[in-house]
């Protein structure tokens, strides 16, 4: 263990001063293929699978529920172009029933036409959808209002009012919609697409329906996104020929280019959503909920791309906290992940993005306290940082601490203080629990050193050697996957948080705690205040 370095970071907090109440920013899934992790996979789960496994999570995305491709089209047989209205929407279905079971919401993104409802239909080289808009927007309609219907007559009406409803992955991204590569002609179709959409949604949910988009944002597309904002707002309606479409929230990417790094043009988190939120404000939507639908780091140290979008190492847990954070402070609702454990969704050792997501879950309803921040030595590229919360029901205090670093690699131990002043306690003695996620509750640290051990190395990843999910297509070698499951049990050991009971005089209703983090680390105090 390094030495413990100068760099102090003390926090001060009243429990008397009390701010917003906290969300739970990790409560959405996004799947790209449903078929493959909601019909068989799931079907083989209990109906408490999430509720004990990810407790945090409410809503499962499901990406191009409404087709784009012969495997996703939702029709008898998708190739017979002669026939528009062969509905088969039981794949939909299945998945659907299976989110329900889990007690968990669906979110569908909808907008990808199915081929034969495109004149010409292209297929996008990097998602293997259909990018075209429909020859005929009534067939279009019609398929979305018969799914409705079929999901309706199965789940009730009064429940899918309950869900959430998209239009598009990342709708101005030419490689999810376009028309010939035109901004312009691409933007009309796409509103023409959305406004259809919506409208057959609202004749089977009528007006309580949640519908809205998910753009790009953090990289430049194809056009100017804030311009659906408008349309939506005052823009002639191509379905109803009224004025304006509903929106109940807009959705943005966010992606890192690799730990450390943003994406090209250096755009920040905040200021992807800001982009958003100050066009909505302007043009009079001062409601709207705000997430983010994927995203995080795009590829590995080694230049590969991340499955699923996150490093295996420590460090995803600091970078996880630190987002969160950011999302409490600039009121943006949630930002789903792509997976937690090393099988995707299925059974498999935890991920510490796991873990950092059920630490946060715990301060889900909570009153958060403002924190003063006082650092000593500066160190470039760090970010030491807190939020504390107050239950008033339970009677408990929580404070948690993180300790970011650009680095992926850096060892170095952080000195936190917080004092808590205003306590009103009958004892004299408050009793905690204090949970670390660090390399000593991850499995990573372990499994590189067996890669080192058997020889495997970078090239033998199909995805990025920093990722989590450890399954073909990540590792591309059968001997090499049957190795990695052979060492589950252990590995499953080492991704055990041990929490550690602690004990605190109270003094003039003030508390002092003083500790240190690993950097990378995450840490929550759990503090019972009788």
């Amino acid at each position: 263990m390094p030495l413990v370095d100068t760099a102090h970071h003390a926090f001060h907090v009243s429990i008397q001063q009390l701010g917003p109440k906290i969300w739970n920013p990790v409560d959405h899934i996004n799947v790209w293929n449903y078929a493959a992790e909601w019909h068989d996979d799931m079907e083989q789960q209990p109906d408490d699978y999430f509720r004990k496994n990810f407790p945090y999570v409410r809503y499962i995305q499901l990406m191009t529920a409404a087709g784009g491709s012969v495997e996703r089209d939702l029709f008898k047989d998708p190739h017979d172009r002669s026939v528009t209205d062969d509905y088969d929407f039981s794949p939909l279905i299945r998945a659907c029933r299976n989110i329900v079971r889990q007690e968990l919401t669906p979110h569908l993104k909808l907008g990808n036409v199915p081929l034969k409802y495109a004149a010409n239909p292209e297929v996008s080289k990097d998602f293997g959808v259909n990018v075209c808009p429909p020859y005929d927007y009534n067939l279009w309609h019609a398929y979305i209002k018969a799914m409705m219907y079929a999901l309706v007559g199965e789940f009730g009406r009064k429940n899918v009012q309950a869900w959430r409803f998209g239009v598009v992955t990342e709708y101005e991204n030419k490689s999810w919609f376009s028309v010939a590569d035109d901004p312009e002609k691409t933007r009309d179709a796409y509103f023409k697409l959305y406004d259809y959409t919506v409208d057959a949604i609202e004749q089977v949910l009528g007006k309580n329906s949640c519908v809205g988009a998910h753009s790009m944002t953090v990289s430049e597309g194809l056009w100017d996104e804030r311009q659906l904002i408008a349309h939506c707002a005052r823009g002639k309606n191509y379905c109803t020929g009224k004025t304006g479409t509903r929106l109940n929230f807009l959705a943005a990417s966010y992606y890192d280019e690799r730990p450390g790094k943003r994406v090209a043009g250096n755009v920040s988190f905040v200021e992807t959503i800001d982009l958003l939120r100050k066009a909505a404000i302007k043009e009079g939507f001062d409601k709207l909920f705000y997430g983010v639908d994927e995203g995080r780091i795009l590829s590995g140290m080694d230049g590969k791309p991340l499955f699923p979008r996150a490093v295996g190492q420590t460090w995803q847990a600091a970078y996880d906290a630190r987002l969160y954070r950011i999302l409490m402070d600039t009121d943006v609702d949630y930002f789903s992940h792509w997976a937690y454990t090393t099988h995707g969704i299925s059974s498999g050792i935890p991920s510490v993005s796991a873990q950092t997501s059920a630490l946060f879950y715990k301060m889900e309803g909570s009153i958060r306290l403002p924190l003063e921040h006082h650092a000593g030595k500066s160190v470039p590229g760090e970010d030491i940082g807190a939020i504390a919360a107050w239950d008033k029901q339970r009677k408990k205090l929580y404070l948690l601490f993180y300790a970011y670093s650009d680095s992926l690699h850096h060892a170095a131990i952080r000195e936190i203080s917080c004092t808590i002043r205003g306590i009103d306690s009958k004892s004299q003695k408050l009793v905690a629990t204090r949970s670390l996620v660090s390399d000593d509750s991850n499995f990573f640290d372990e499994w590189l050193a067996d890669r080192e051990r058997m020889g495997i190395t970078a090239d033998d990843f199909g995805w990025s050697s920093d990722s989590f999910v450890i399954q073909p297509p990540t590792l591309k070698d059968a001997k090499h996957v049957t190795f990695f499951k052979s060492r589950e049990p252990f590995y499953r050991s080492c991704a055990e948080i041990h929490p550690v009971a602690e004990q605190f005089n109270l003094e003039n209703g003030m508390l002092h705690i003083r500790t240190d983090i690993p950097l990378h680390g995450v840490m929550l105090y759990e503090i019972a205040i009788n």
